[in-house]
């Protein structure tokens, strides 16, 4: 059993005999005031005052556990302290003055919780009246004592298939088992705009739930947040997945905006929803974009924007603006990062309580973003900078007004007043054509580490299903996070997902249409970064190349490029012997970049395992014969020239 379970019982079952000798001690024919405890043992109740403000931290964790508020975690505690303890039943039914009832009753519980100042009478007394619902997820029942009682004398006990849960599992219950719970504290100010929030209150007062749809979840989810502020009270996220739990097992904290998060599942449970409904009072749904609400007030919530997340960053931080530049984040995910920063200043001997600096929380932000991804994403670290691009004046010039519409788009939308339409996109798009080999991907890595994201390689082969409907889930998820600004998408070989639609002649070809054409859609209305490279830029489906909004063509090297490519791609100068001469080799071979790179790596390494560690012309030789032969290209002798002499003896 958890130690914290153990200690609060333990406490619970003082607590308990303290109150029957005090309720003993009372004369006979004295009626004590319920709402101001007893008179006797005044010291004794001190003390136990004392332990219970102590036991806070325990009873902290007891109800986090539990997913309870902290008096319904008290009366659990009490009901548990007269199963395992006898005395404490025995005390039980003197307080509930029926010789035979060796149960709790509310009445009990609310002198005992104003005795050991736990709370005021009337609070426990109403906590513990609701004891067998199923706002305390099931764990109590209701055990009618005698008829003609009144309500505040019935008793509560643990439910029998619950017990062994609590006592073997320390707390881990069955029923909890089966939910992926959240609790997210209210914040300061609203993130949506108010008037929205206060319209979605009143559908939810009126109509007793509301489904909140939209492609992102996360912006959804923080609509459902700011209902929460807007009402005060902390939110409980339960993320169904199948099998589905029991109605009776999601209202476990009734002090909180219950929301059910839907979006993991393909189609919301009709019956099975329209059962907790009923059941279930102030209930909102989370919906993905293509789910039906059914009855229920639905909100259409557009993915959050620059403006939404300056209200989420200024919750955090005096430097919001920075932040909100980067990432479009709800508040529960940015206060996750502030607190995954906070950690890494203790690890390095700092406290808790120093700020974190904003790179510190947008490496964690980079960081939880990179967990997030599904197989379907490889996650590339770089640490290339354009600097170090060899392309064409050309195209260092668009690659360079790539980075300046990334950070400066919130001006163009906001201070300069140009508005995308709904649905339309605001995000950006490159796409680069060119011969394999050219600095493609390199450029993206460049980019990637330029604008400070994460570099995301989409693998087809994750991405790409048989099954209809999974390949566009897939990519779902992964332009959402992307629109949150963790990272750049990158579209290798962008023709094998984004290719020309044919003619359906059957099943397969209509299929495979559909999945363009939700390409087609999704990048529309794209607000990330993404980059699709492709060798065979007439292989594209023309709509896509429509809204792209850069197109740079990388060309094979020319003779000055190439002799750059050349001096990156070898040891520094004093690694080299002095007759190394590279004019040979960039006037005889038109190689692409990365052919030169793979020569000069291979060269590097034939150097290091020489005598002296030094590159000589025949390192480079060698490397150079082995990448044309790896690629297929022409490497006869005389296409050495004087450089043949450095040619192994058997290809001379």
């Amino acid at each position: 059993m958890s130690p914290a379970l153990l200690a609060s019982i333990a406490l619970a079952r003082d607590i308990t005999l303290l109150g029957a000798a005090s309720a003993l001690h009372q004369p006979e024919d004295e009626i004590g005031d319920a709402h101001q405890g007893w008179t006797a043992h005044d010291e004794e109740w001190r003390g136990i005052q004392e332990l219970a403000a102590e036991e806070e931290g325990l009873i902290a964790r007891l109800q986090t556990a539990l997913a309870l508020d902290p008096l319904s975690a008290w009366l659990v505690c009490f009901c548990l302290a007269a199963e395992l303890h006898p005395e404490a039943a025995a005390a039980l039914s003197i307080l509930a003055e029926e010789n035979t009832v060796h149960l709790l009753t509310p009445t009990s519980f609310a002198r005992l919780a104003v005795a050991a100042s736990l709370s005021d009478y009337t609070t426990a007394l109403s906590s513990a009246l609701q004891g067998g619902l199923p706002g305390k997820m099931g764990l109590l029942e209701v055990v009618e004592i005698s008829p003609g009682r009144p309500l505040s004398g019935r008793g509560l006990r643990v439910h029998p298939s619950e017990i062994t849960a609590l006592l073997q599992e320390g707390a881990q219950l069955r029923a909890s088992r089966q939910l992926h719970t959240v609790l997210n504290m209210p914040g300061d100010v609203l993130v949506h705009a108010p008037a929205r929030v206060a319209g979605a209150h009143t559908l939810l007062a009126e109509r007793g739930g509301i489904a909140l749809r939209s492609r992102s979840r996360r912006a959804a989810h923080q609509l459902a947040l700011d209902l929460a502020t807007f009402r005060e009270q902390p939110m409980l996220v339960v993320a169904l997945t199948t099998p589905l739990p029991p109605v009776g097992a999601l209202l476990r904290w009734p002090h909180a905006l219950l929301v059910l998060d839907l979006t993991g599942l393909g189609a919301p449970p009709a019956r099975w929803l329209a059962d907790a409904l009923r059941q279930l009072p102030d209930t909102v749904l989370l919906l993905s974009d293509r789910m039906d609400a059914g009855t229920l007030p639905c909100v259409e919530v557009e993915p959050l924007d620059f403006r939404h997340a300056c209200a989420v960053w200024s919750q955090i931080t005096s430097e919001a603006e920075p932040l909100a530049r980067r990432f479009r984040l709800g508040l529960t995910e940015a206060r996750a990062a502030v607190a995954d920063a906070k950690d890494a200043l203790e690890l390095v001997g700092l406290s808790r309580e120093t700020q974190p600096s904003t790179v510190a929380i947008a490496e964690q932000v980079l960081r939880r973003g990179a967990r997030s991804m599904g197989p379907s994403v490889k996650v590339l670290r770089t640490a290339a900078r354009l600097e170090r691009l060899v392309v064409s004046p050309r195209l260092s010039e668009q690659l360079s007004d790539i980075v300046g519409w990334y950070e400066h788009t919130d001006k163009a939308h906001a201070s300069l007043g140009i508005h995308s339409e709904r649905g339309s996109s605001v995000g950006l798009t490159a796409l680069f054509s060119g011969p394999s080999g050219t600095g493609k991907t390199f450029a993206a890595r460049c980019l990637a580490n330029t604008l400070g994201l994460n570099l995301y390689r989409i693998d087809l082969s994750q991405v790409v299903s048989k099954y209809i409907g999974e390949t566009e889930k897939a990519l779902s998820t992964v332009f959402n996070e992307a629109e949150a600004g963790h990272g750049l998408l990158l579209f290798d070989e962008a023709d094998a997902l984004f290719g020309k639609r044919s003619e359906a002649r059957d099943a397969h070809d209509r299929y495979a249409n559909v999945e363009v054409g939700y390409l087609l859609q999704r990048m529309e209305s794209f607000d990330g970064v993404a980059i699709l490279t492709t060798n065979l830029r007439s292989n594209l489906d023309p709509a896509f190349v429509r809204r792209i909004r850069f197109i740079l063509e990388f060309p094979m090297p020319d003779a000055t490029a190439r002799r750059r490519l050349w001096e990156q791609s070898l040891p520094e100068p004093h690694f080299r012997t002095p007759a190394l001469n590279l004019e040979p080799f960039v006037q005889r071979f038109q190689l692409s970049g990365g052919s030169i790179s793979n020569i000069g790596l291979a060269a590097t390494h034939l150097a290091a395992a020489s005598e002296d560690g030094l590159l000589h012309t025949t390192h480079l030789v060698r490397a150079t014969y082995q990448e044309l032969e790896k690629s297929g290209m022409a490497r006869s002798p005389s296409a050495f020239g004087p450089l043949r002499e450095h040619l192994p003896a058997g290809v001379r």
